[in-house]
């Protein structure tokens, strides 16, 4: 695993707007970023490992930073033929650390549902290391690691809360040297290659207890085909989602736990790896009580959010965690 997996907030597709026009929002924050990684270098620009990584054969130091964010999303609605386009942040990605945009299509079909069609890019890239095996008292070196793709999302299935989703990435690094440290063959460092593409399909059901309490139990499946087999694998991953929805407070929690299995042996470790995945996300969002408004938005509200997800892997090198803490407004037109 590339990227720290942070909790995914199962959401559902907000219905097309009755009348044309823009819409979107905003929401600037700050916060705090506490990472265990051997395998991410920076993310925005701030670093999240150490660049020496010590021993191949112990779990990684904790790494903290701040974090600023301004994630938006600007949509253009065609109310005659419920269609919307849009530009944005996905908060689904901006929590797993994956500061990827997309621009796309939304489609209103009757009681057939809703779909949307997306390509993901990157304006900020997130940087890896060329060879994350570097030991010793040699630094490692970074290299930026693309993930551009498309999401294809059906809502809404015939009148029901039923939501099915299909995301696909192609990961490109910049240069891959995994390996080359430890004077391992060509075979060896092949099984050890980072590129690759990345298919991660999800199915989801909302439960509405009652008008305020939705639970949505989610499945999804992840297949990492990358190059190198020993660090691709299948992903299998559990999650219930919850949601108040008052007045003034929304809450939003997220709880996961999955199981991940890799293809080959790891040419260093001789053995299979596997991971073990938990985690958990909550957010408090408060609509502040003077109605206070900018530039035409509706009443600015104040959140504030953490997340905490765990990967523990049978070799300890790979162990990851991150706890993530931030706050800030929300701006909505």
């Amino acid at each position: 695993t590339v990227l720290l997996l942070v909790a995914t907030v199962a959401k559902a597709l907000e219905p097309v707007p009755q009348a044309s026009g823009f819409s979107g929002y905003v929401r600037p924050g700050a916060g705090y970023v506490s990472v265990k990684s051997n395998m991410v270098a920076s993310f925005l620009g701030e670093d999240v490992s150490e660049k020496n990584a010590g021993s191949l054969y112990d779990s990684p130091a904790s790494v903290s930073s701040p974090l600023f964010l301004i994630p938006f999303s600007l949509e253009y609605t065609f109310a005659d033929t419920r269609t919307q386009l849009f530009i944005g942040t996905e908060p689904t990605d901006l929590i797993r650390l994956d500061f990827s945009q997309q621009v796309g299509i939304k489609q209103e079909i009757g009681k057939f549902g809703l779909i949307q069609g997306g390509f993901l890019f990157h304006i900020f890239s997130t940087t890896v290391w060329q060879d994350p095996y570097v030991a010793g008292y040699q630094d490692r070196v970074e290299t930026d690691r693309r993930a551009n793709g498309v999401r294809l999302v059906w809502d809404r299935i015939f009148d029901s809360q039923l939501q099915l989703q299909y995301t696909y990435r192609q990961i490109d690094l910049g240069s891959e040297k995994s390996g080359e440290f430890l004077g391992l063959n060509s075979v060896q460092r092949d099984l050890l290659d980072r590129n690759g593409d990345r298919h991660v399909g999800e199915i989801l059901y909302r439960f509405s207890i009652t008008p305020k309490h939705m639970w949505t139990p989610v499945f999804r499946f992840t297949r990492s085909d990358l190059k190198g087999a020993a660090m691709a694998g299948d992903t299998y991953t559990f999650q219930l989602n919850y949601v108040y929805s008052g007045d003034p407070l929304t809450v939003t929690a997220n709880l996961f736990f999955g199981l991940e299995d890799y293809d080959e042996r790891n040419p260093i470790y001789n053995i299979y790896q596997n991971d073990d995945h938990i985690g958990l996300q909550a957010s408090v969002y408060y609509k502040n009580p003077w109605g206070w408004r900018i530039f035409g938005s509706n009443p600015i509200n104040f959140y504030i959010s953490g997340a905490y997800v765990d990967i523990d892997a049978n070799i300890d090198f790979y162990d990851q965690q991150a706890i993530v803490a931030t706050g800030g407004v929300l701006f909505r037109w």
